[in-house]
């Protein structure tokens, strides 16, 4: 007799833990969901004084939502990788770790921003870009403005990144000037803004 009632409290036991670990998931997930929209878009990203410039340019950008249908593309949606959910998260504590120490451990306006931009390649994901743009890998010859540049790419015959050819027209529509603009004496403009300059 001992033994049964001994099972049948083991059991009750199981299934309020059970129970319990039920709800603190189902908790836990909704909880997880909820960061990661809210620290996914413009207003969470522009909260660091130093990102100005950047989300200037990107509100007069067509990924910003300056376009004719109005529809914007998050932060996310190009500064993160979307291949799969644990290369997403992964990425996306580094960067955050990343920001965080940047901005309060280091002086953001001595950092070399339009040297940085060269880099771009490290820190825009083509899987972002393909996330949204998927005709492009379906673009036939009937479509040459969209099938030509696009051939070598998808066949795999470049290593070249998206944003390698399309850094200057995409997500923060004439950063440089924002750039400027903010960081007055500290800006560092490129080699190429320095040779227009001259031309001028």
């Amino acid at each position: 007799m001992g033994f049964l009632r001994a099972l049948r409290e083991k059991r009750f036991f199981l299934f309020w833990l059970f129970c319990g670990g039920c709800v603190l998931g189902v908790v836990l997930t909704v909880f997880t969901v909820q960061a990661v929209e809210w620290t996914g878009d413009d207003k969470f990203c522009g909260m660091c004084h130093i990102m100005t410039p950047e989300l200037d340019a990107y509100h007069l950008d067509k990924h910003g939502g300056h376009n004719h249908v109005g529809m914007k593309a998050e932060c996310v949606d190009c500064h993160l990788p979307h291949d799969n959910i644990i290369h997403y998260f992964v990425e996306k504590t580094l960067l955050g770790m990343e920001d965080v120490y940047g901005n309060t451990m280091k002086n953001p306006r001595k950092f070399d921003w339009e040297m940085n931009r060269r880099e771009a390649k490290n820190y825009v994901f083509d899987s972002g870009c393909l996330r949204c743009h998927t005709d492009l890998r379906e673009a036939t010859q009937s479509n040459m403005k969209a099938f030509l540049p696009h051939r070598d790419y998808f066949e795999k015959l470049t290593k070249k990144h998206c944003v390698e050819c399309h850094l200057d027209e995409v997500g923060h529509k004439n950063l440089s000037i924002h750039l400027k603009k903010f960081l007055k004496e500290d800006y560092k403009p490129t080699v190429r803004a320095l040779i227009g300059t001259i031309q001028k």
